[in-house]
């Protein structure tokens, strides 16, 4: 048996994490988490379930081994990599930290995110700004670690909605964390742009973690492209 049959598992599966985790069973009835190698999936999406449908027979060719249960891995179904069609349809980017894990499909990986940022697909649509209006709220980071020093979360904007929704700020190359500080409890319209964020690896840093064993994310929310103070009066 040579190298590249040990690294491959065969079996079926039986359930999705999240946009880039599933559970297989594999062919000697053990159950696995599966993390797809090579990618980073910066949103929700549904790409990942309507590729993989439940009872999916799939090929694992695994990159890492995490634990007895984990591992991270290209997942082939009808011999084509799931992995690599994530990217194609704009659901998934290519992870240039790893991507040489996937050496033999490097090239197509980074081909096919091209394409996808070229006809705008999936993630790379044309991003939509939003605005609202209410209280910014600054909050010193705390020195100690905690999950707010590590995502690095220190602007907030109460909104003026009925739901009174938190939304976390970032500041920008338009507007600066110096602005958004000495706006402080005011009242304020902000037209901003959802962005994603990113994920580390255990092997990077010491994080916090998700439910599915992951880096929590860091760096999402909402990023100011502009903001005006409002009059007491013009809430």
């Amino acid at each position: 048996m040579n190298l590249l049959e040990l690294l491959l598992v065969l079996g079926t599966v039986i359930g999705i994490v999240d946009g880039q985790t599933i559970r297989v069973k594999d062919d000697a009835g053990k159950t696995i988490t599966v993390k797809l190698a090579c990618i980073n999936v910066p949103k929700a999406t549904n790409g990942l379930k309507q590729m993989l449908p439940s009872a999916s027979p799939v090929v694992i060719r695994s990159t890492e081994q995490l634990a007895s249960d984990r591992t991270v891995g290209e997942v082939y179904l009808n011999n084509r990599s799931v992995n690599l069609l994530l990217v194609e349809s704009g659901n998934a980017v290519v992870d240039r930290e790893t991507i040489q894990d996937c050496y033999e499909n490097k090239t197509q990986y980074l081909i096919a995110e091209a394409n996808a940022k070229n006809q705008h697909l999936g993630l790379w649509q044309q991003s939509k700004k939003s605005t609202w209006r209410g209280k910014l709220i600054y909050e010193q980071i705390p020195p100690v670690m905690s999950v707010r020093a590590y995502r690095g979360e220190e602007f907030f904007l109460i909104t003026n909605n009925p739901n009174q929704s938190r939304l976390v700020l970032r500041p920008s190359v338009q507007v600066s964390r110096d602005k958004l500080r000495s706006l402080h409890n005011q009242q304020v319209e902000i037209t901003a742009e959802y962005i994603a964020g990113t994920r580390p690896t255990l092997a990077q840093t010491a994080c916090p973690l998700e439910a599915d064993g992951q880096c929590m994310r860091q760096g999402d929310g909402y990023q100011v492209l502009s903001i005006l103070p409002l009059k007491p009066n013009n809430k």
